[in-house]
Parts: structure tokens; sequence; C-alpha cells
């Protein structure tokens, strides 16, 4: 459906003050609406309770509130995970997961619809990309699951459909927004962006100093094993990924997290878990400043891989640890819904 209307979301908060300005000049009501459209997450302009009737219609003729709608929600009965199908205006379906926790809810939430990387390990690699997803559709997921669950999100992943870095303004306008404590206040240490290792835009990310964590997902310790995953057309071997990942870190004062997904026979070796440890050394990142994230394997559908035992897991594991990297087994959560890692497809 096609409208005249401006999405308001799409518009970073410097400009939606400008537009408010030609409404009300008084300095006051920017900050009031602001407040209604992020921090108090309003469905609608006529919820505005303390603006004036004739700026509500006023907004409302000219800006859209929100644009995105639930088609499906689904909870995972043994943990309680949400995954969120939401419907885009121009009809398109994309992906988002709650995570609720004792200390922190989080959230894992798309960049794109499709995803250009495909990564042979990743459902979402075999959605053909369709177009990048607008700052303001980045940031509705978190409202909208805001909204529904009843739970304020404290930590924000960038691991849901597409590849964060191939939508870097838009990225880096959100990340902008989510930091604001005026806005979302939410912590730059629980922001994580995952990239399967662009390295340009790394680099480009790590000017910018937004201060979040990155997360790269690498799946091996040499470029042959990496191939099997992750397709040629990156064009990023590992060594040159690290050290961009490293100097992301650096630059940032945050922890790097390497995302390793397990697969068995094809880099759940002990060797490749040596390898692992010497390809990490070579960062010179302190022991504490990386962070591995060992992923055995969720099946999905139209895969023919399979993860490790639980056995093998450790093993590996234990080769990491022994070579002083900070290693963990990560559980997965609402692989029942098709919401684990590498599950989120269309």
């Amino acid at each position: 459906m096609k409208t005249k209307k401006r999405y308001i979301l799409d518009l970073e908060p410097g400009e939606l003050a400008g537009e408010i300005r030609k409404l009300d000049p008084a300095r006051f009501r920017i900050k009031q609406i602001l407040s209604w459209v992020y921090a108090k997450k309003a469905p609608s302009f006529d919820v505005f309770s303390d603006v004036p009737a004739g700026m509500r219609r006023a907004l409302g003729d000219g800006f859209l509130l929100r644009t995105l709608t639930i088609a499906e929600k689904t909870v995972s009965s043994a943990d309680g995970t949400a995954r969120y199908d939401f419907r885009t205006m121009d009809g398109q379906t994309i992906p988002a997961v709650l995570l609720p926790a004792k200390d922190r809810t989080s959230a894992c939430i798309s960049t794109q619809i499709g995803c250009p990387a495909g990564c042979s390990l990743c459902r979402s690699g075999k959605t053909a990309f369709k177009r990048n997803l607008t700052r303001g559709e980045i940031l509705e997921q978190l409202l909208a699951m805001e909204n529904d669950s009843g739970r304020k999100i404290g930590g924000v992943l960038f691991m849901g459909m597409g590849e964060p870095l191939f939508n870097l303004k838009n990225l880096e306008s959100v990340l902008r927004t989510l930091t604001d404590p005026e806005l979302f206040g939410i912590g730059r240490r629980h922001i994580t962006v995952s990239t399967v290792g662009i390295v340009p835009k790394i680099m480009e990310l790590s000017k910018a100093r937004t201060g979040v964590k990155l997360a790269v997902s690498l799946h091996a310790p040499d470029d042959r094993v990496r191939r099997v995953f992750v397709p040629e057309k990156i064009g990023y071997g590992v060594e040159q990924v690290m050290k961009a990942a490293a100097d992301f870190a650096r630059e940032n004062d945050s922890v790097l997290t390497v995302e390793y997904a397990l697969v068995a026979g094809e880099n759940d070796s002990m060797q490749n878990a040596e390898k692992l440890v010497k390809l990490i050394r070579r960062t010179d990142l302190g022991p504490d400043s990386v962070k591995v994230n060992l992923i055995p394997f969720n099946p999905t559908r139209g895969m023919k891989w399979r993860p490790p035992s639980e056995e093998e897991t450790a093993k590996f594991c234990d080769v990491l640890k022994s070579g002083k990297v900070l290693a963990i087994v990560r559980k997965a959560k609402g692989a029942d819904i098709g919401s684990a890692c590498g599950q989120l497809g269309i």
C-alpha cells in the first residue's frame, strides 16, 4: 500500500524535532512526542493525551506511527522463547525473537528481508534477498515485541535475518537511538552486532565508536573449512576477519565474540580446535577480551548436517579452555519453534 505519509520512526530524533517545531515551536512538545513514540510505545497518535487535539490530527495527517503487524507469533513450550513473524507494509515477512530471562529480556532482530550473504549453515541464507529494512522497521520490531509481551527489552542481538553490515547506514542510526538514554536507553554492552565478516564494513563501524559488541560468525579456524559454510563471494579469509574484529574490540573497548557452529565431521575435530586457539592468540587480545560461543548445529529443514555429540562438543570446548581461551557451549533457545541460531528463515 502506497502512502504519502512519512514513517515517523524512519526520522532520526533531530529530524523529527525539526518537523515538530513546524507544528508547535514550544520546546517541551519535542520531548513529549519523543516520549510517546519511544518510551511509551504508543500504538497511535490518538493516545498522545498531553498533546493538543489539533496537533495530534496534524501528526496523523503527515506521519505513520507504526507500520509492522504481527502475522504470526509462536511461543516455545520448552523455554518461553517467542518467535514473531512481522508483516511489512509491502507484504514482506521478517522474523524476530524475544528471549525472556530472569535478569534481562533480550531480543534478536532482523536487518534485511532475506540475506545476501547466503551462508550454507543458516536458514536465512536460503531466503532470497529482497531489500534492506528501514531504520524504523528495525526499531519497530523491538517496540512491537515490548507492547505485545509486556516485557522491557534490555539487550539487543542483531542476529536475525540479514547481514547487518550490508545495511550499515541504518544500523548506525538505530544504534544511536538504542543507546540514547532519552529514547531506548539500552546499555552499549548489552547490544551485539553479528556479522559473517565484511571486513571494510567492520572497519567503518569501528570508526563510528558506538561502543557496542561485535560477534563474528567464523565457524572455522582456516579458509579451507570456512569455504564449506561461507560463500567465496564474501571474499575475506579468517585472518582478515579476525584482525578487523580484534581492531574493533580494541577501538570500542569491548569483548569480541567468536561464533562457531559445530558441525559433526566438518569443523569439530580436535585439530580444528587447536587451530582456533592459535588463530585467536594471533589477535593479541587479552584472555578476557575474546569469548568463543560454541553452537552445536541446530538441525534445520533441507540441511544435511548434524551436531556433534555432547561428549565431542565438550572435548572441543576443553581444548579451547586448555589454550586459555574463554569458551562456552551455547544452549539453544527456541529450537522447537524454529527460532534457534541458524533457523530464522521464512
